[in-house]
C-alpha cells in the first residue's frame, strides 16, 4: 500500500513539474480575468496569422485573393486596437509580459507583411 502511494505521489509529481515547466503556474492557480483577456487575444492572433499565410498561399496558386486578405487585416487592426486599449488597465505583471510579448509579436508580423 505504502509502495502504491509513493508511486501515487511521484506521478503527481511528475505531472506538477511538468505543468509548471510548459506554462509557468501550477495547475491549482487559475488565470485571472486580465490574463486570460490577453491569451485570447493571443489566440485570436494566431488564427489571423494562420489566414494571412494561408491566403499567401492561395495567391501563390496565382487565385485572387483579396478578400482573404481583407478579414485578417481588420482583425489584426482590431486586437491591436484592443490590445493598446487594454494594456494600460492591466494591474497583474503576468498579464502586463504577456501583452508586452503580444505587442511586440504583432508589431514583427506588420513588418513581415509589408
Amino acid at each position: 500500500m505504502k509502495r502504491i502511494l509513493a508511486v501515487f505521489l511521484v506521478v503527481a509529481a511528475l505531472f506538477t513539474a511538468g505543468y509548471y515547466l510548459s506554462t509557468g503556474r501550477l495547475p491549482w492557480v487559475a488565470l485571472s480575468t486580465e490574463e486570460q483577456q490577453v491569451i485570447d487575444l493571443g489566440e485570436e492572433f494566431a488564427r489571423v496569422r494562420e489566414q494571412w499565410q494561408a491566403a499567401g498561399r492561395t495567391q501563390a496558386l496565382g487565385v485572387d485573393a483579396s478578400s482573404q486578405i481583407e478579414a485578417p487585416l481588420a482583425t489584426l487592426d482590431r486586437i491591436d486596437k484592443e490590445l493598446a486599449g487594454l494594456t494600460p488597465q492591466l494591474k497583474s505583471t503576468e498579464a502586463k509580459n504577456r501583452a508586452t510579448i503580444l505587442r511586440r509579436d504583432i508589431a514583427a508580423f506588420k513588418s513581415e507583411m509589408r
